[in-house]
């Protein structure tokens, strides 16, 4: 699970204030972990039911009906949302469109942009029978799961996947993360397994210590580290050929991730993430039963089949997916008119959401009336051309042709900011 904005200045840091190096960005992402633990004091998500489905009144419920008509022949609907990820009148939303897609179109999967690894690690948990709630909230990460408002869709989630009607994935390469046990204590050994002798040991405490950040003085995430770092991948990938190791296998899998979780750390290149994602999402895909409909839970950013007007350089997962699948797949937006949203895991003091100029799609979409969310397809995108609005990322608004770059933008009349999980 990671932060939009070090993922930005990662792919970006010749642009990022200052120009950062890499060891500096990795001080970002160290902060990153360290915002996360504070948060991780939240209690984890229960093996009982939790808090009551939302109910929509006749009007809401029309438009997501919608949506899901708009969507439901599709293989693929990537579902997104703010990049601040602290929507929590959009996690309710979210959550009623996987069960109405699961339920009326018969999806099959939820993917989320979490952790590759950990997700990897609950799914062989649920074939054994020993998968909890909780397990899955951490796996999915304290993103979304120190949220309130995510609690019914975990409930649910793990209900499904114990009861063999769903599939739940994680396709993100990255690592980091204070919920992300299996990658910070056994991905290390995992991957060193496949080489032989001395290099085992080395290469498991190169990666457990970075997946972990356990760097001191005596251990600096210095050149020679990275190095060290790059070398281990690349002996391990080497090693998985040479002995004739499945190449579809979880061990080839995750070590083709973390390389590319390496190119885009030690590199800089953010598009390494969005390419390695699609790469897990076609390696889950391979492995189910055929013909599997996925549903990703992820940002809009990562959504979009372009960012022309917004990021034009970058190649985000959604382009990945629409040149391989078409109109076989769907990217679905959301923005707001006006209200709250919350910050990374839920923590800190909501934001105001400044209400959308009279000329934004978010106020020509829901117009005078009183309707508290409005469904606006790619027809009326293209009728609508360039417009400005914010369904990448709530603090900023750009004018550009989102029929272009979404397949249809859910306009809600308020956001609300994602509820903490309290203390215990």
């Amino acid at each position: 699970m990671t932060f939009l904005i070090f993922a930005q200045r990662l792919r970006h840091p010749a642009r990022s204030a200052g120009g950062l190096d890499t060891p500096t960005m990795f001080a970002a992402l160290a902060f990153a972990l360290g915002l996360l633990a504070a948060v991780a004091g939240a209690a984890r998500a229960s093996d009982a039911s939790v808090d009551a489905a939302v109910v929509f009144d006749r009007r809401a419920s029309a438009e997501i009906d919608r949506l899901v008509r708009d969507v439901c022949r599709r293989d693929i609907v990537l579902l997104g949302e703010d990049a601040n990820h602290g929507g929590g009148h959009t996690f309710e939303i979210k959550t009623e469109l996987v069960k109405r897609l699961a339920a009326r179109c018969g999806f099959g999967a939820v993917v989320f942009e979490s952790q590759f690894y950990d997700l990897l690690a609950h799914a062989r948990a649920v074939d054994a029978g020993t998968a909890t709630a909780g397990d899955l909230a951490d796996a999915i990460g304290p993103l979304w799961s120190r949220a309130q408002e995510a609690q019914p869709l975990i409930a649910f989630l793990h209900a499904e996947t114990m009861a063999g009607r769903l599939r739940v994935a994680g396709i993100d390469p990255q690592v980091g993360g204070i919920s992300g046990h299996y990658t910070r204590r056994e991905l290390g050994g995992a991957l060193a397994a496949a080489l032989d002798g001395e290099p085992v040991a080395a290469c498991r405490a190169e990666i457990d210590r970075h997946n972990g950040w356990r760097y001191d003085d005596a251990q600096p995430f210095d050149d020679a580290a990275q190095r060290r770092l790059r070398a281990c991948s690349d002996a391990i990938r080497a090693a998985i050929a040479s002995k004739g190791i499945d190449p579809a296998s979880e061990l080839a899998a995750m070590a083709v991730a973390y390389a590319r979780y390496l190119d885009m750390a030690l590199d800089g290149d953010g598009d390494m993430r969005d390419l390695g994602m699609f790469e897990a999402l076609q390696w889950h895909r391979a492995r189910w039963p055929k013909g599997t409909k996925i549903m990703v839970w992820c940002a809009t950013v990562h959504a979009a089949k372009r960012l022309d007007g917004v990021a034009p350089e970058m190649r985000p997962l959604g382009a990945h997916v629409h040149a391989a699948y078409g109109d076989r797949a769907a990217a679905i937006g959301f923005t707001a008119r006006s209200g709250a949203f919350g910050n990374p895991g839920a923590s800190g003091t909501p934001n105001a959401l400044t209400p959308a100029a009279p000329h934004a799609l978010e106020a020509v979409a829901l117009g005078d009336g009183d309707a508290q969310l409005r469904y606006v397809d790619r027809k009326r995108l293209r009728k609508l051309g360039t417009i400005a609005a914010r369904p990448i990322n709530y603090r900023t608004t750009h004018a550009a042709p989102w029929a272009e770059m979404l397949d249809g933008i859910l306009v809600l009349r308020e956001e609300r900011a994602a509820t903490p999980l309290p203390r215990r």
